[in-house]
């Protein structure tokens, strides 16, 4: 348990401009509730003082919470994405690393918490701080992209010697990149055989690249399906690329029963490891969109995905909960585990204690209701009245 004489050292100091504490007061404090977003503005105030603090004691007077109570509104922060907790035995220090808000904007289109912002305060509430939130944006569909397309500038005159001293003095990834998607896409073998009829230059940008890449780690999709769904989503009056059509394209792709790669099975596209998981069968729609929110959004490994995928099956009778995946996938990132091993591990120390339960005839505890809720639905934008209940009760840290 927190004590107070515990050492503390607050990170990542972020300067929050007026819409992002807009959203965290409209859309984050109502969700939160008040203790929980005392302990943000107080943790956010301390990171602009020069002064820094070495334990929890101000940190309790200031926000006038019990030791217990704080650690809870901790948890729900880093339910919420604002916070991420570090601690070191050896040293009894925790570092607390903040995060800004999402915009109010991302924050609504956010696959959990806009639906559980609009379950708990209502659909006219949703469409006033939609409203409030929404971006300047103009229809493009009458105009045409007249920019010139990226060329290499540099072009001839760079030697060895500056690539070297370039990559010397490159800036390394920033922390919070650091846990990006992994593609696995051979882009040279998909531009090859790319016309500019089929994918015009200028839609080639780096962020259309990244989430062609993303689709195809996600559902096992090759270099030349995918050459043939991006041309299929290509306005040819407009020359664009419509990235939802894109994504339903990849979503409802048909690809025949995947063999398991004989050195390791979870390095498989999860999608396709699922599919091999119930013996071939298309995997559907809901469990794509799933599947695909766990890497995007949540921001795990495919191959954690993967082993996640086994152990709920196994744990559930091969019923693939959402609720019920939601909740380990949020345990797993917590404990920051970001590799297949680490996973099969957690697992492990999970399973002992039950072993040891067992030796002495005590009954294993039952899993929650909730994780029997079927997920067949292929309508994503349904959620279960259920999981919400489950998701709001975890976001609400009780």
């Amino acid at each position: 348990m927190l004590k107070v004489e515990d050492k503390l050292t607050i990170e990542g100091i972020i300067t929050l401009n007026g819409r992002q504490l807009a959203a965290l007061n409209m859309l984050y404090q109502p969700l939160m509730q008040g203790d929980a977003y005392i302990l943000y503005q107080t943790l956010y105030a301390l990171s602009t003082v020069p002064t820094k603090i070495n334990n929890h004691l101000l940190l309790k007077n200031l926000t006038g919470l019990s030791m217990e109570r704080m650690e809870k509104c901790r948890h729900i922060l880093e339910q919420y994405l604002l916070l991420k907790t570090y601690y070191s035995g050896a040293k009894n220090r925790y570092i607390y690393e903040l995060f800004a808000p999402l915009n109010g904007d991302q924050f609504l289109r956010h696959e959990v918490f806009g639906r559980v912002y609009m379950k708990q305060m209502g659909k006219q509430v949703y469409e006033f701080a939609k409203r409030s939130f929404a971006l300047p944006h103009e229809n493009k569909d009458e105009y045409q992209d007249i920019s010139l397309p990226f060329e290499n500038i540099i072009q001839k005159g760079w030697e060895e010697k500056e690539e070297a001293s370039f990559l010397a003095l490159k800036p390394d990834h920033s922390p919070l990149d650091s846990n990006t998607i992994p593609v696995h896409f051979n882009y040279e073998a998909f531009l090859s055989s790319c016309s500019q009829v089929l994918f015009p230059e200028a839609q080639r940008s780096a962020e259309n690249l990244r989430l062609i890449g993303e689709l195809a780690t996600i559902h096992g999709i090759d270099e030349q399906t995918m050459r043939m769904f991006v041309g299929k989503s290509i306005n040819l009056k407009t020359k664009q690329l419509n990235v939802d059509k894109l994504k339903k394209l990849v979503r409802h792709a048909h690809v025949d029963n995947p063999d398991a790669p004989s050195e390791n099975p979870y390095l498989m596209a999860p999608v396709r490891f699922l599919q091999l998981k119930q013996g071939g069968i298309e995997v559907t729609s809901s469990d794509r969109f799933l599947i695909e929110n766990l890497i995007r959004e949540y921001r795990m490994q495919p191959e954690v995905v993967n082993v996640l995928i086994e152990y709920v099956l196994e744990k559930t009778g091969q019923k693939l909960s959402k609720a019920y995946v939601e909740r380990v996938a949020g345990t797993w990132i917590r404990l920051r585990i970001d590799t297949w091993e680490k996973a099969k591990e957690q697992i492990a120390l999970e399973q002992e204690p039950q072993k040891t339960k067992r030796q002495y005839g005590k009954k294993e505890k039952q899993l929650p209701d909730w994780y029997e809720q079927s997920n067949n639905e292929d309508d994503t934008s349904v959620v279960d009245e259920a999981e919400l209940q489950e998701l709001m009760r975890s976001l609400g840290g009780e």
